[in-house]
């Protein structure tokens, strides 16, 4: 099941959001604080991946008739 429109919207805002604050911190902030937001961006981002990833398993499980 992919992640509904009410989940990815506000998922994408908040990864826009994420990339312009690391886009600023690039340039002035502490090292461990870039580290820190290039972690969430990174997390946001495999969101996507990890439904996609679900949904393919639950397909072959239901093919196999495993599920």
């Amino acid at each position: 099941m992919a992640l509904a429109t009410q989940v990815q919207i506000p998922v994408d805002t908040a990864n826009q959001a994420m990339r312009e604050a690391l886009a600023f911190a690039a340039r002035a902030e502490n090292p461990v604080l870039i580290s820190a937001i290039t972690d969430i961006v990174a997390k946001i981002e495999s969101l996507k991946f990890m439904d996609a990833l679900c949904d393919d398993l639950d397909r072959h499980l239901k093919v196999n008739k495993f599920g």
